[in-house]
């Protein structure tokens, strides 16, 4: 019982990972990448890497890798100490 909720709770916390990751990406190009965004079309695609955000002046975008890197070494952590597999991510 106390596994289960403890795997249900890391997948809730990667799909907030997930959703982090896209908002900074979505803010990044609507502030300071503005003028990048404006090269897109609808339909366009690209793959976008947070490293590209990273080092930008923006404190917001600061303040959400900030709780973003937070993030993902309290669920690393929790992966190592509990010994969470990808196997047991799958199966709920």
């Amino acid at each position: 019982m106390y596994r289960d909720k403890l795997i249900l709770t890391y997948r809730a916390l990667l799909e907030t990972h997930e959703e982090l990751m896209e908002r900074i990406i979505n803010l990044g190009m609507l502030g300071e990448f503005a003028e990048v965004n404006k090269v897109f079309q609808e339909g366009d695609t690209f793959k976008f890497d947070l490293s590209m955000f990273r080092d930008s002046k923006d404190q917001n975008l600061q303040l959400l890798f900030d709780l973003f890197d937070r993030l993902e070494e309290t669920m690393n952590s929790l992966a190592n100490i509990n010994g969470i597999t990808e196997e047991e991510l799958r199966g709920f």
